[in-house]
């Protein structure tokens, strides 16, 4: 059998095992310290926002932005139905409950119009609405529109754009600061990694001040034990921003791969039987290279023959048992159900070669369905 292309792998170089061992020659600190402020002012440099906060994780990052939001038990949050679980388990965890939202094609991003609709039959207005930028994408609906729409009705969008870094709205905004915040991720899959992290960008200082004290379990600042308000303990490593400030360094390297890689095969696809959805590579970064085909199933095992690795696109949320008693919703979604049945992730990380791509290639357009 063939050399196997995984769906997925970590790009460390060796620069970066250098950056971290050196690291620990140094003798630092390990924990969060100096290094975790420099990953900030480099978050925040490189999206053009006042300042960024690291967390362990992006499910903990969006956490931490709706606790610092005052969103808990009574109030409610739309989601998408289309996204990573996290997301909706964020809003859970605060005693929230989660409105699921239908998206729209082909960006997978919350539908406005079932968004409008979907509020107007709310009897409460809810606190807040979770914008997911999928695969880096934005809506097709001008931003400022759904931006007006939510400040008239008092809702505070949080966009999660943890699939989004090096991507940018059409107006050269990056992805994730149109927002009260934005939420990125750092794990293994994403275009920059340190194993976990998340980051939050913002330019209300007053929320960024929260989202510290929050961090640090509710302390006024570091090293006293005053707290005035309820905490946990979400405070990154020194050891994770190392590794993350060496990745970032050559993040414009790592987001022409993508591109070249997506050109590649949009350019090169001729079935009749599945299409790759696209982006606009000008403005967007694709983080994972999405394919859909009403032969899923076929298709995955013609892959899984030639040792081509995919994964299945996320499905629906509402129809999943660990919501089935904490979201409400009044519509169908048959933009997130088709998604969900028939979408894919291809292999789509950096590591990638030219004959790795062409292989891929030569499956997908020799593809036969049963």
């Amino acid at each position: 059998m063939r050399n196997p292309i995984n769906q997925y792998e970590p790009d460390i170089t060796e620069a970066d095992i250098e950056a971290v061992n050196e690291y620990l020659r140094s003798g630092g600190y390990v924990t969060e310290f100096k290094k975790t402020r420099e990953l900030e002012y480099s978050i925040s440099e490189y999206c053009q926002t006042d300042d960024s906060v690291i967390f362990p994780n992006g499910t903990l990052s969006l956490l931490a932005i709706l606790k610092s939001l005052n969103i808990g038990r009574g109030d409610t949050v739309v989601v998408p139905n289309y996204t990573m679980a996290a997301t909706a388990f964020a809003v859970i965890e605060t005693g929230a409950e989660v409105i699921f939202c239908d998206i729209e094609l082909p960006s997978c991003c919350i539908c406005f119009d079932a968004f409008e609709e979907t509020i107007n039959c709310q009897r409460k207005i809810p606190k807040a609405v979770m914008l997911m930028s999928a695969n880096g994408r934005y809506p097709s609906y001008e931003m400022n529109k759904f931006l007006s729409f939510c400040t008239n009705k008092g809702i505070k969008v949080i966009e999660d754009s943890a699939q989004s870094l090096g991507s940018y709205y059409q107006d050269g905004q990056h992805i994730g600061t149109k927002g009260v915040a934005g939420s990125f991720s750092f794990s293994m899959p994403k275009i920059i990694t340190a194993g976990q992290g998340g980051a939050v960008i913002s330019n209300d200082r007053t929320l960024i001040s929260k989202l510290r004290s929050y961090r640090d379990f509710g302390r006024l600042s570091g090293g006293n034990d005053l707290h005035p308000e309820i905490g946990l303990n979400l405070k990154y490593t020194d050891l994770q921003a190392t590794l993350a400030l060496s990745q970032i360094k050559r993040i414009d390297r790592l987001i022409e791969i993508k591109k070249h890689n997506f050109k590649l095969l949009i350019d090169s696809i001729e079935s009749e039987y599945l299409y790759i959805n696209q982006n606009n590579l000008k403005d967007t970064t694709p983080w994972f290279y999405e394919l859909i085909t009403p032969h899923r199933e076929n298709l995955v095992n013609w892959l899984s023959e030639q040792n081509i690795k995919t994964r299945n696109m996320y499905p629906e949320l509402n129809r999943q048992g660990a919501f089935s008693l904490h979201h409400q919703h009044t519509h169908k979604f048959k933009n997130s159900s088709f998604i969900s049945r028939n979408g894919l992730w291809l292999p789509s990380h950096t590591k990638l070669k030219n004959d790795d791509i062409n292989r891929i290639i030569e499956a997908l357009n020799t593809f036969r369905p049963n």
